[in-house]
């Protein structure tokens, strides 16, 4: 029987969507799923108003780096506009779950934590009621007018120039471009979204039971100490497990089962002897970030790499599961596991790699929790480019845990094929899917099952490679040097 945390609210979720890559609800989405099955109400804790402070940050990553991502002038109205397209849809869907909120209360229903109408007061709300204090930073206000406002000139052409191809290069310098430009209130997403992912280690550390713990929105795995990259600018994950690290856990496991290579983590533990990390992850040319192969797991102490290919099903998964990770991880006997529990991989999602089902995928993760029942879990979300999918997925996966690991008889809301998502505030974002909470599993919609390249002797070369029964076992790399 363990004991259930998750970290999540309105105010979190809206905070969360401020990263474009997740199109203005894909936090949002998986909070109210979560909400309209129920489950927040089984949690034993539910933590609303998670942050943290530079100082926490800067345990992993530079200062110099930091000057620039969590530059106060990034979190100051008078820089910023509220007429994008993008800022709309933002407001749009907190308009909607604030009319659904209060039709809700008018019919005597349970109060709910609010919505905010405007990016503005959300910052506002964090500021007045965090009782994390931020630092300034001393990057100059003059680069932050040229880089947030084109319309900005210098009187001087040349200097302009000169202006312009500074705040360029800096960028350039910390990742800050492309993927990972910088957008309206980035200092207060890196605080929040972080502060959730590190608020997991109280919990994570205690011995009196079993723990479980969650953030749908941490897993920000590609973050370097200097620099963002692939959607990541803070890494929760390695911030998390120095964390743990301080606070007395001598042995960690780490797995990685986003559809990308967890390379910002698998570095920063790369010469650690009591962290082990695992990925699996697609592994093609030109596929982002293009690291992860078995050759580079040579390149640390417990470094575990399971690249495979386009086409990987729940089968193969499972295989790699139990005939890789779990023997990995009992070698490696953690305190904590964490795990990151990205989507993207599943079938439906908008990559098209992989074609693992919301059960397979769940399936395996439940393994490994299952496997070790003396270790405490942390997991995290990551990747996932089709909101829709991924608010199904967290929501049934969290009813998989709840229901296995909590001790308590949970009935089963999605034993039936034709199972109807509830009601509730974003039904209508399901309309095209026929509110069917199977949809992407079921035989004949729209998604088509793909050609696996994942053949049983590459497969086997995995297992084979890592064999720890083997005197020429390759799980640690150094005897293979």
């Amino acid at each position: 029987m363990a004991y259930f945390t998750i970290v999540t609210s309105p105010f979190q979720s809206q905070v969360s969507d401020l990263l474009p890559c997740n199109n203005n609800a894909k936090s949002v989405l998986i909070y109210t799923m979560l909400k309209s099955y129920g489950l927040l109400e089984h949690f034993n804790e539910v933590i609303d108003l998670p942050g943290c402070t530079v100082s926490d940050i800067r345990q992993f990553h530079s200062s110099e780096y930091l000057k620039v991502l969590l530059n106060s002038q990034l979190d100051e109205e008078e820089v910023h506009e509220s007429s994008s397209i993008q800022d709309q849809e933002w407001m749009n869907m907190a308009s909607t779950a604030s009319n659904w909120e209060d039709e809700a209360h008018n019919n005597h229903s349970t109060f709910s934590a609010p919505w905010f109408p405007s990016k503005r007061e959300l910052k506002k709300y964090y500021s007045d009621n965090a009782s994390f204090k931020e630092e300034a930073s001393s990057f100059k206000q003059e680069r932050w007018k040229i880089i947030l406002d084109p319309e900005h000139h210098d009187s001087d052409k040349g200097l302009e120039e000169e202006k312009q191809s500074l705040c360029a290069e800096i960028l350039g310098k910390f990742g800050l471009s492309h993927d990972c430009h910088i957008f309206q209130y980035l200092p207060t997403y890196c605080y929040v979204t972080t502060g959730a992912t590190l608020a997991l280690a109280r919990p994570a550390v205690s011995r009196q039971k079993r723990t479980i713990s969650i953030n749908w929105d941490g897993g920000r795995h590609h973050a370097l100490k200097s620099k963002a990259s692939g959607f990541c600018f803070v890494n929760d994950i390695v911030l998390l497990i120095q964390k743990l690290r301080r606070r007395g856990i001598t042995s960690v496991s780490y797995v990685d089962l986003d559809l990308h290579h967890g390379d910002g983590v698998e570095r920063a533990f790369q010469y650690s002897a009591n962290v082990q990390t695992i990925s699996v992850h697609l592994l093609e040319p030109g596929f982002f970030p293009g690291s992860g192969s078995v050759k580079e797991s040579q390149n640390g102490h417990k470094i575990v790499n399971l690249p495979v290919l386009h086409g990987f099903s729940d089968n193969d998964l499972a295989k790699l599961v139990d005939q890789v990770i779990l023997p990995c991880i009992e070698h490696q006997n953690p305190q904590v596991i964490v795990i990151q529990c990205g989507a993207d991989g599943l079938m439906g999602d908008k990559y098209g790699e992989w074609q693992l089902t919301i059960k397979g995928l769940s399936e395996s993760i439940c393994a490994i929790i299952r496997r070790f029942p003396q270790a405490n879990v942390v997991l995290l979300g990551g990747g996932g480019y089709n909101i829709n999918l991924t608010s199904r997925f967290y929501t049934y996966l969290s009813w998989k845990l709840l229901a296995e690991f909590s001790g308590n008889q949970y009935p089963n809301p999605f034993k039936e094929d034709e199972d109807t998502i509830p009601d509730h505030e974003f039904i209508d974002f399901y309309k095209d899917e026929f509110y069917k909470f199977w949809y992407y599993d079921a035989e004949g919609c729209q998604t088509n099952f793909l050609k696996n390249d994942n053949n049983a002797k590459a497969l086997n070369k995995l297992v084979q490679f890592y064999d720890p029964t083997r005197t020429s076992s390759r799980y640690s790399p150094s005897n293979q040097r």
